[in-house]
């Protein structure tokens, strides 16, 4: 497959021409959703920056439960921020190559959902979200094998718990909790959909909309994302704070 870092804002403005009904309804992105807005709703903080926020779904449903905090997004792809902006015109957003930039203020709380992966420096990556964090930093990405479909739609690389936890630490942030969380449900999950690989991408990840049977499949297994255990799977679930920090 090509270098998707050699014009990877193209390739990303390219793809959430796709990703949209997915990262709506497909149950991984929903339970990460769900689990980081039910941890972050322990805390107390007036700013949340949201990087690699994509087309803003969870900083939609976030303003919806906090809808006093400060929020703000960033996203390699410009024409998903410039659409972001158009529909959510009382958040802040921001065109962001984490590999090579960070914007110039501190958030309380900085959460970066599946983006690592993608880029190409992720020592450098994780350094640049530790600088924008004011007080903690929620963190996913994947663990497990790399599967075809992850490599399709950028991956290039999937991280141990000691691995990560070693790139926080060098970036000055404290790991606090770490969960590697999807056993045996989500597991399950990723060797089926990349069973077929070119069947679940034209089913999935296209600019249709999702129908009904999709939609019901969906919530089916996001039941069963539910009940998977925060041990032995697939999806690591971090959150980090400065070190210094109680």
């Amino acid at each position: 497959m090509p270098d998707i870092r050699q014009g990877c804002g193209e390739f990303y403005d390219e793809a959430w021409q796709k990703w949209n009904e997915m990262i709506r309804f497909s149950p991984a992105p929903r339970l990460r959703r769900t689990r980081i807005i039910g941890w972050l709703k322990r805390y107390s903080f007036a700013s949340l920056l949201d990087v690699g926020c994509g087309n803003g779904e969870f900083l939609l449903q976030l303003h919806r439960s906090l809808p006093d905090v400060r929020l703000a997004g960033t996203d390699i792809s410009g024409a998903v921020i410039e659409a972001n902006r158009q529909a959510l015109p009382n958040l802040e957003f921001s065109t962001l190559d984490l590999d090579f930039e960070t914007l110039p203020r501190r958030y309380d709380m900085v959460t970066c959902m599946e983006v690592i992966e993608h880029c190409g420096n992720h020592a450098d990556a994780v350094r640049h979200l530790a600088e924008m964090t004011g007080r903690c930093l929620f963190l996913t990405v994947p663990c497990g094998p790399l599967f075809e479909i992850d490599r399709r739609v950028g991956h290039t690389h999937h991280f141990g718990p000691a691995e990560i936890s070693q790139l926080l630490q060098s970036a000055g942030l404290r790991v606090v909790r770490l969960e590697q969380w999807g056993f045996p449900f989500f597991n399950l999950y990723k060797y089926a959909i990349n069973f077929r690989p070119d069947a679940a991408c034209a089913a999935f990840l296209s600019n249709k909309p999702y129908s009904i049977p999709q939609k019901i499949l969906a919530v089916l297994t996001y039941a069963m994302f539910r009940i998977s255990m925060p041990f032995g799977g697939y999806q690591l679930f971090v959150i980090a704070e400065r070190a210094g920090d109680r």
